[in-house]
């Protein structure tokens, strides 16, 4: 048998999308009490809702095979944020943690190939 990332399964991909709809609802409903801008929640409430939209509309495209690097890349940033702003850190090491559980969700995994 040979190793290798088939097409991302649309069934993963959109168990994937669903849960992601419903932690932005989540994010939506506590935004005024998060311990950030509530303007920051709702962008990156708005930044979920797109990509699951995306992942459910094209189970097999673009977006739901590489939009885990967008969680990669918001995780990168915000370790880059707790390592400067005391302020902010908790937030910025509590959102690096999610943001990196959504990239480990959301990332093709390889698959094995019937010959």
């Amino acid at each position: 048998m040979t190793r290798g990332i088939e097409a991302y399964p649309a069934a993963g991909a959109k168990r994937v999308a669903r849960a992601r709809l419903v932690w932005t609802g989540g994010v939506l409903v506590v935004s005024r009490i998060l311990p950030v801008p509530r303007k920051v929640a709702l962008a990156l409430a708005a930044r979920h809702l797109a990509q699951a939209g995306a992942t459910l509309r094209r189970p097999d495209g673009v977006v739901a095979r590489w939009g885990w690097t967008a969680d990669v890349a918001h995780s990168v940033s915000m370790l880059g944020l707790a390592a400067v702003s005391p302020r902010w850190r908790a937030a910025a090491l509590a959102n690096a943690v999610v943001a990196a559980a959504w990239a480990r969700a959301a990332r093709p995994h390889p698959t094995k190939r019937p010959e």
